[in-house]
């Protein structure tokens, strides 16, 4: 049976406020639901994100740095921060999470993770919506607008287009109420902590997908505390929280997954390939394990392995804009010493 196919149409919201909100639209075949909009939007960042001055490269890896454990600082690579500090990851923010009360429809928001340490200009406009939701947010660089059905077990692109754009919008009340419920349940501790933490840290930061509202098992509960504390900064705590959630009954590929990432901001590239080889011995066409597998392999000077892995992501998507990168800074390398191509394990 074809795979099936589709289009759906998302929001651009450019920092400049001269430049227009846009409706753009993406197509999609089922098995890259997820993943097309990110390669879109990592695209985009790509083609006009500035390059980091030296002085905001190294203030993005002091930033990366203050999140390791003290004790663990004296063992990390400054070509390993470099590598971290440049992964090009898109933060994904829910406006209005997909939860039960609002049949799994979700709204997001996208920014670049960087954007501060890159001095991109605040983004007033989309700065304005997260507000309007409930979010105290300043959003900086271009952003995007999307809307998503995920109950969990099924995962659908939705349009959002320019009339959803406006704070009399049925989702942004429905996202301002959900938010201020959220707040009204948080434990008074956990919220002063959140509090101090968003003070202390530069407002730019990754963050990983809004958990689903319906019952999960121990494995994802655990995985969930996780994504909480890597969306915080707190790599430590996420790596606690991911070993618990790879350990427990029922633990699924996004464990391991979401823990190589985590050993990648460590610094702890050995873990972070088998927790990728643990995924793609499940799943192997998973192309974020195939990213973060190629990442770690680079930063332990295993450059004709990563090149493996960035040739296996291309085979199935022959414009992902970080395999691409990857495979031409390897290329570009080997090049200086031996001819193309020789050599390197495919």
């Amino acid at each position: 049976m074809p795979e099936a196919t589709g289009t759906f149409s998302f929001v651009y919201i450019p920092a400049r406020l001269q430049a227009p909100v846009e409706a753009w639209t993406q197509d999609y075949t089922e098995s890259r639901a997820v993943e097309c909009l990110f390669d879109r939007i990592k695209a985009h960042y790509a083609r006009t994100k500035p390059q980091k001055t030296p002085e905001q490269q190294k203030a993005q890896m002091q930033q990366l740095l203050s999140s390791i454990p003290e004790d663990q600082r004296r063992n990390i690579d400054h070509k390993v921060l470099s590598m971290a500090s440049d992964l090009n990851m898109v933060e994904n923010v829910a406006l209005l999470s997909n939860a039960a009360d609002n049949n799994f429809v979700g709204v997001n928001l996208y920014c670049a993770d960087d954007a501060t340490f890159t001095g991109a200009e605040r983004n007033q406009r989309a700065s304005e919506i997260a507000s309007c939701c409930g979010k105290a947010l300043e959003v900086n660089g271009d952003a995007f607008l999307a809307r998503v059905f995920d109950n969990g077990d099924d995962f659908e692109r939705r349009d959002f287009d320019l009339n959803d754009v406006s704070s009399t919008a049925a989702w942004v009340k429905q996202a301002r109420a959900q938010n201020e419920r959220k707040r009204r349940a948080e434990d008074p501790a956990a919220a002063l902590q959140r509090i101090q933490q968003q003070a202390d840290r530069p407002k730019a930061e990754p963050s990983l997908p809004p958990p689903p509202a319906k019952p999960v098992s121990a494995s994802e509960q655990a995985r969930l505390q996780g994504n909480d504390a890597f969306k915080q900064g707190d790599y430590a705590q996420a790596l606690e929280c991911y070993d618990e959630a790879c350990t427990a009954d029922g633990a699924g590929p996004a464990a391991f997954n979401n823990r190589a990432l985590t050993h990648l901001k460590l610094g702890q590239l050995r873990e972070a390939e088998a927790d990728c080889d643990s995924v793609l011995e499940r799943e192997p066409k998973n192309v974020k394990a195939l990213l973060r597998r190629a990442a770690a392999r680079r930063g332990l000077h295993e450059d004709a392995k990563a090149l493996g892995d960035y040739q296996q992501v291309l085979q199935q998507q022959p414009n992902n804009a970080e395999a691409r990168k990857g495979r031409d800074e390897i290329q570009g390398r080997s090049d200086d010493s031996s001819p193309a191509g020789e050599g390197i394990e495919t």
